[in-house]
């Protein structure tokens, strides 16, 4: 045989020696093992339910719409109900801008007082909700249909049910390892992994439940990102044509 040729082939195996030992390895990799696992109900770190639909700990959102009063300046009181912004404030006369989002009312309540008190005397603040915004979650990556779960009238929905509500899991999901993102407007996200397939398989139950705004993300297997990157790269890493034989 030519020694041109047999350097084609020798070439040649390298190269796909190389590139399979490169997927095999990027295949059984677990693309998203670094991040933590979310704080479970109960532990440090996890922000309850309580509080939904008017209960002292909830903690407003965007759309959230509140009644100020003050207690004994009724004239300062606003004249009408205020909206919390999509950036997660509400203004104020005579005030000005103020975080609402996030916060319980009572607390808003001493921020606005504690503003107030530079012109006048021992303010109370009473604040109420008295419209709440539409409560939903957003469900993506590898599952059937991504998009918006209201969770509405639904208080105690788990990732599960909100993935099942978008037709289940694809076929390269991760489903040990999905995203769950919390607070994302806030600027301080929390951010952790949820074993989903404890649940389905060996039937443990879930031990969280999702908030308003939530962010439920599958991500794709290491497997299914080595199928996706070989239908899209496998041409350009291996020059099949220059090392064609014959």
């Amino acid at each position: 045989m030519p020694r041109e040729k047999i350097l084609k082939i020798l070439v040649r195996n390298i190269l796909v020696g190389l590139a399979v030992t490169w997927l095999f390895a990027l295949g059984c990799s677990n693309p998203v093992a670094h991040v933590p696992e979310f704080p479970k109900e109960g532990s440090i770190g996890f922000k309850s339910m309580a509080g939904i639909s008017g209960q002292p700990f909830y903690k407003m959102i965007p759309g959230d719409v509140i009644n100020v009063k003050f207690t004994y300046h009724p004239e300062q009181d606003m004249k009408a109900s205020i909206p919390i912004r999509p950036d997660g404030n509400i203004t104020l006369e005579g005030i000005g801008s103020i975080g609402a989002a996030g916060l319980t009312p009572e607390q808003l309540a001493k921020t606005i007082a504690e503003k107030s008190s530079t012109r006048l005397k021992d303010p109370e603040v009473v604040v109420t909700v008295v419209q709440y915004a539409q409560r939903k979650v957003y469900v993506g990556g590898e599952v059937k249909t991504p998009g918006i779960v209201s969770i509405q009238d639904k208080e105690g929905m788990t990732p599960l049910q909100a993935i099942f509500d978008r037709g289940g899991f694809t076929t390269t999901a991760q489903v040990d390892s999905v995203i769950l993102i919390r607070d994302a407007a806030s600027g301080n996200p929390k951010i952790g992994r949820l074993n989903i397939k404890q649940a389905m398989e060996d039937a443990v139950p879930e031990q969280i439940t999702l908030l308003a705004n939530d962010v439920v993300y599958v991500p794709m297997t290491g497997i299914g990102r080595a199928d996706e990157w070989v239908r899209q790269h496998i041409k350009d890493l291996i020059p099949w044509e220059i090392l064609s034989i014959g």
